[in-house]
C-alpha cells in the first residue's frame, strides 16, 4: 500500500491483487488517515518496487476520482450557501414581512385570511381587537345592549326580545361601522363589535325558530318584514370603464363565494355587462357561470370581431363619417349572444336580484333613466345593456327594445330618442335606488379611468393624502365656478353641461372597492380583452375586495340574515296554507270520486288540500320590492 500526503491526512491506496490471467480481483480503494503525530513527514516510508511502480497509473486514477468528489462536496456545500443568501433576500427572517409578501400574492380568500390572521398576532393586534375601548365608537352603549339581549335570551322571553331587535337594532349602532376601527388591522375588528352581531343573529333564529302559541308566523313575519325596513338594505353599484369593468366579476366572485352578495344591483356601461350577467343567474348558476367566464366560455368580441379585425384607419373613417369609432351593431351581437331575452321582470321572477340599468339620453332635454323591473318591466335587459355601453365617440347610441303583451320584440323608447351611456351622468344612481329599494348602504366598484387616480383607496387616509384631497377640492370647486360663467354666457352649453355631469357626480360609496389598475392597462382600455387579461383582471378585482370583507360581512350579516329568514317564514306559511288532508274513512264515505288504502284508510287518488282564506295567503306586505 501507499501513503501519499494530501494536506494534513494521508491517502492509503489499496494495491489491487490480481490473478494468474491479471485479472484485477479487487477494485482500488481509498481511505483516510489522520496523521501519525510521532512521524517526522508525510513521505513514503519504503521505496517503490516494480509492482508498485506497475499501479502508480491506477493510484493517479484513484486521485482524481478523489478530486472529483471534493469538487462534488464543494458544489453541495456551495449550494446550500447560496441557497441561504437566496432566502435571506427573497424570504427574510422577519416573520411579519413574510406575511406582508403573502398578502401580495395570495390566489383566494382563505390563503389571505390565514396570512393577515398570523400577521395581526405578530404584530400584537390582537390585544386591541380584544379591548373593547376605543374613541372611534360607543363601547359603553354597546356593551349594554349586548347584556340585555343575552339576559333576554337566557330568560327564554321572546317577547322581550323581539322588544329589543324592534327597537334598538340599527347598522351602525353606537357608531360601530366606522371605518377606522377596520383599519387599524389587517382583518376583523373589535371582539366586542362581532360578539354584539353574533348574538343578534342569534337571536333572529331562535325568534324564527321557536314554536309559541303566543307568536303566530303571520306575527313573526310582521316583525321580520318591518325589522328589515327600518334597518334597510344595501346595493352593489358597478361603476363604467371599459376593459376595466372586467374587474367587476372579480368582485362579485368574492362577495358570492364569501355568501356576501346584496340582492340589489346596479351596472352604468361597461358595469352593466357584469350586473346582467349576474342578474339573470339562479344562485346554483353562478358558480358555473363564473368558472365559464374564467375559462374563456363568454363572448367578449365587444369591440371587433376576431374573424373580421378592424384597421385604426377603418376605424378613423368611420369616426369622420359618423363621429364614432367602433360599429355599435358588434357591440348588440355580443350582448345578444351573452344575455338571453329576458326582460327585467323575467329576470327578478327567476332570481329573486334586482336588476338596475343606468342610461342617459342622447338629448338633453331629458333626464337619466334607471331602468329594472319597476321602471322598465318588459324592456329586454341586452338592449339596455347595449344602450348602457354607448359611450360618446365610442359608440352611436343604441335603441331600447321591449316585448310586447304578445311577445313581439318592438322598440320601447316612449319619446322616441336614443340612450347613451349610462355612466356620463348617473354612473352611480344612489338616490334613485334608494327612493324604490329602501337603501341606506351602498358597495360601490369604482374603475372609472377618470376617477381612479383622484380615489383614496384607505379606509384611514394618510396626512398627505389629506392635503390633496384639499388642493383638488379647491380646483374642482374653481372649475365649476368658471364652467358655470360660461354657460351663463351661452358659450358651448352643451359641452359644459357634460362637462358638469362628470365633474359632479358622486364616485364612491359606504365602502368603496378601487381594484389596481396599472398605466400599461390603459393602452388596452378599447381592446378585446384575451383569456390572460380576463384572468388577470379577475384576480385584481379578487385582491381588492379581501381587505374589504371584515367591514362588508359586519355591515351586511344582520341584513342577509333578514333576507333568509323572511323566506323560511314565507316558506312555512304556504305549507300551512296548501297542507294535503288526510281523511279517515267515515270522512272518506262521503267523497265520491276516492279510493281507500285499506292498510292505513287514507286517500291515495284524488289529492285534497284544505285552502285557507286569501287573507291568510298574502304573506307578505312588502312584496313589491321581494
Amino acid at each position: 500500500m501507499n501513503f501519499i500526503a494530501f494536506r494534513d491526512f494521508k491517502i492509503r491506496t489499496m494495491t489491487p491483487q490480481t490473478s494468474p490471467d491479471n485479472e484485477i480481483l479487487q477494485t482500488d480503494s481509498v481511505e483516510l488517515i489522520e496523521p501519525d503525530s510521532n512521524r517526522e513527514n508525510d513521505h513514503p516510508i519504503s521505496p517503490m518496487n516494480e509492482e508498485q511502480e506497475a499501479v502508480r497509473s491506477s493510484s493517479s486514477s484513484t486521485i482524481s476520482s478523489l478530486v472529483t468528489g471534493i469538487k462534488s462536496v464543494a458544489y453541495d456545500v456551495s449550494s446550500y450557501w447560496v441557497k441561504k443568501l437566496y432566502d435571506a433576500i427573497l424570504s427574510p427572517q422577519d416573520p411579519q414581512t413574510y406575511y406582508k409578501h403573502l398578502l401580495e400574492v395570495a390566489s383566494n380568500y382563505e390563503q389571505w385570511s390565514d396570512a393577515a390572521n398570523m400577521l395581526d398576532q405578530l404584530q400584537g393586534k390582537d390585544k386591541w381587537k380584544s379591548d373593547p375601548v376605543s374613541p372611534d365608537y360607543d363601547h359603553d352603549l354597546l356593551v349594554k345592549r349586548l347584556k340585555q339581549l343575552k339576559e333576554a335570551r337566557r330568560s327564554g322571553d321572546l317577547s322581550q326580545m323581539i322588544f329589543l331587535l324592534r327597537t334598538s337594532l340599527a347598522r351602525n349602532l353606537a357608531d360601530m361601522g366606522q371605518p377606522k376601527l377596520y383599519a387599524y388591522t389587517n382583518i376583523s375588528t373589535k371582539k366586542l363589535i362581532e360578539d354584539y352581531i353574533n348574538e343578534v343573529v342569534k337571536q333572529l333564529n331562535i325568534i324564527c325558530d321557536t314554536e309559541s302559541e303566543e307568536i303566530s308566523a303571520k306575527y313573526k313575519l310582521d316583525f321580520f318584514i318591518n325589522t328589515r325596513q327600518s334597518f334597510g338594505r344595501t346595493a352593489l353599484l358597478l361603476s363604467g370603464g371599459a376593459t376595466f369593468g372586467l374587474t367587476h366579476i372579480g368582485v362579485i366572485k368574492c362577495l358570492h363565494e364569501c355568501k356576501l352578495l346584496p340582492r340589489v344591483i346596479s351596472g352604468a356601461s361597461s358595469g352593466s355587462i357584469i350586473a346582467a350577467l349576474l342578474c339573470t343567474k339562479t344562485d346554483d348558476e353562478i358558480p358555473a357561470t363564473l368558472k365559464a367566464i374564467d375559462s374563456g366560455g363568454f363572448d367578449l368580441e365587444v369591440f371587433q370581431r376576431e374573424s373580421d379585425p378592424e384597421s385604426w384607419y377603418r376605424r378613423l373613417t368611420r369616426f369622420f363619417k359618423q363621429g364614432v369609432f367602433f360599429d355599435v351593431e358588434i357591440l348588440r351581437d355580443c350582448m345578444q349572444r351573452n344575455i338571453p331575452d329576458m326582460t327585467f321582470l323575467e329576470a327578478f321572477r327567476r332570481t329573486r336580484r334586482i336588476l338596475n340599468i343606468t342610461v342617459t339620453s342622447s338629448t338633453k332635454f331629458e333626464m337619466q333613466g334607471l331602468l329594472n323591473y319597476l321602471t322598465a318591466p318588459n324592456v329586454l335587459i341586452w338592449s339596455a345593456v347595449a344602450a348602457s355601453c354607448s359611450v360618446p365617440f365610442i359608440y352611436s347610441s343604441s335603441p331600447l327594445l321591449e316585448k310586447d303583451i304578445n311577445g313581439n320584440i318592438v322598440s320601447w323608447n316612449p319619446s322616441g330618442y336614443r340612450c347613451i351611456d349610462g355612466s356620463v351622468e348617473n354612473d352611480l344612481p344612489m338616490n334613485k335606488i334608494s327612493e324604490l329599494f329602501n337603501v341606506n348602504h351602498f358597495i360601490v366598484c369604482q374603475v372609472n379611468p377618470h376617477v381612479v387616480p383622484f380615489l383614496e383607496t384607505k379606509l384611514i387616509p394618510s396626512p398627505i393624502s389629506r392635503v390633496i384631497g384639499w388642493f383638488l377640492f379647491l380646483a374642482f370647486s374653481e372649475l365649476q365656478h368658471r364652467l358655470d360663467q360660461l354657460r351663463e354666457f351661452g358659450i358651448m352649453p352643451g359641452l359644459i353641461h357634460g362637462i358638469q355631469a362628470i365633474m359632479s357626480q358622486r364616485y364612491y360609496g359606504d365602502i368603496t372597492i378601487v381594484p389596481h389598475i396599472s398605466y400599461a392597462d390603459f393602452l388596452k382600455i378599447l381592446s378585446n380583452p384575451t383569456p390572460e387579461s380576463l384572468r388577470a383582471a379577475i384576480l385584481r378585482g379578487e385582491r381588492a375586495t379581501w381587505p374589504k370583507i371584515s367591514i362588508i360581512r359586519n355591515h351586511c350579516q344582520i341584513e342577509l340574515i333578514l333576507d333568509e329568514i323572511i323566506y323560511r317564514i314565507r316558506f312555512r306559511i304556504l305549507e300551512d296554507v296548501f297542507a294535503p288532508v288526510n281523511y279517515n274513512e267515515q270522512n272518506a264515505s262521503n267523497l265520491g270520486n276516492s279510493k281507500l288504502d285499506s292498510s292505513n284508510k287514507k286517500i291515495v287518488q284524488d289529492i285534497h288540500y284544505k285552502v285557507k282564506p286569501f287573507s291568510a295567503i298574502n304573506v307578505s306586505s312588502d312584496s313589491r320590492v321581494e
